[in-house]
Parts: structure tokens; sequence; C-alpha cells
């Protein structure tokens, strides 16, 4: 059931989700909420997700080839792993050659193990994984 609701953001920055929102998707007091905003088409995303700890998320941005199955392996990778993805979005940057791959999850137990698995047996171009503001 999709519930549409016209909210209002106050003098600092606040929305506030209605109750019936709040309810129809299980939100309690400290619900964790993803929000994702696209400057280009103007539109933003608030996802709810549930993590154990907000603290130690991580960004990671993949540079791959732009071949068929290319994402494929290094998604594989990531389930070996046992690591959770919270968001993810793959572009690619010059058709044919490069694809750009970012994705938000947990921070992994050994980064630096984890880009050389990336590296050797994804095929990653450059692996790189920075805090999430």
């Amino acid at each position: 059931m999709k519930d549409v609701k016209i909210i209002t953001i106050d003098n600092r920055g606040r929305i506030v989700l209605p109750l019936v929102t709040r309810k129809n998707l299980g939100l309690t007091t400290n619900s964790q909420l993803m929000l994702v905003s696209d400057s280009e088409t103007k539109e933003i995303r608030i996802t709810p997700i549930g993590l154990k700890s907000e603290g130690n998320l991580v960004k990671i941005k993949v540079i791959m080839k732009d071949k068929p199955g290319a994402l494929a392996k290094i998604l594989d990778i990531f389930a070996e792993e046992g690591i959770s993805l919270v968001y993810s979005e793959a572009v690619i940057v010059e058709k044919d050659k490069t694809a750009v791959w970012t994705a938000i999850s947990e921070s992994p137990k050994d980064i630096e193990i984890l880009k050389k698995i990336l590296n050797e047996k994804g095929e990653a171009l450059e692996v790189s994984f920075s805090q999430l503001d």
C-alpha cells in the first residue's frame, strides 16, 4: 500500500514523518533511515535500514572494466565474505572501457585484505574505502 503525504521542512531543516507512515513501516524511536538525494533529478529517497551500529559504515568505490559479468564478480566476493550492502549503484563511465560501482556497507573486518581480493579475484582496477559522512 502506498501512502502519499505532503510534509514541510521546518526552519531547522527537519521533517516529521506522519504517524500513519511510521506505523505502516514499523518505524519507532531510534529506527535507522538512509537518505539518498539526487541533485540531478531533484529527488530524495528515504529507506528504513537495520544496522548493528551506524558508526562503522563505509563507502566503497570500485573502478572496473565495463564488461559483462564484471560487477557480478565483485558482488560474489562480497557475498563470500559475508558483507551485506546497505546501498549500491553502478555507472558506466566509458562504454566498453570503465565502470564505477559505489556501495555503502558495514565496515569489513580487514579492508586491506578485501582490497587485495577485489583486485585479484574481482579484477577491480581501483578500490577505495572512506568513512560515511
